[in-house]
């Protein structure tokens, strides 16, 4: 008899504490809303690369991490990356139906000759990793993209 209320008593508390958790959960759900990055276009140029994003979402993108390298040429002597995260010239977000142009130029300048792989990727903290490849040809410090 015994056992049995005690039994009783533990399912009771258990149903308790799970209603419990369960209005807590849906209480304090914080309004998430997540967004979409495209890498628009790619530019090359006099010794640099150029990527423009766009938020294609209906809020704006935070936390923005931009990443351009650009290897390649013959014997694999061009190796240029640059990273953008926000810096005091530059947002480090972007607004819906908005673009950022990131490019090459800060890290170095692309110097060679021969056939190039772009790899280009953003991010954001409420938008997925987008990644994008191109072709491109160095013919001195002039950038052309093939694709």
């Amino acid at each position: 008899m015994i056992q049995k209320k005690q039994l009783r008593n533990t399912v009771s508390l258990s149903v308790i504490f799970m209603l419990i958790g369960l209005l807590i959960g849906t209480s304090c759900t914080v309004a998430y809303s997540p967004t979409n990055l495209e890498i628009m276009a790619v530019k090359g140029g006099f010794a640099k690369v150029s990527v423009t994003v766009k938020n294609i979402g209906n809020s704006t993108a935070e936390n923005i991490t931009m990443i351009i390298s650009v290897q390649g040429g013959l014997l694999k002597r061009i190796n240029v990356t640059k990273i953008c995260s926000g810096c005091g010239n530059c947002s480090n977000s972007i607004d819906p139906n908005a673009t950022k142009t990131e490019s090459t130029s800060g890290a170095g300048n692309i110097l060679g000759f021969g056939p190039i792989v772009i790899a280009a990727s953003v991010e954001a903290s409420n938008a997925e990793k987008v990644e994008k490849t191109f072709n491109g040809f160095v013919f001195g410090p002039f950038v052309l993209i093939t694709s």
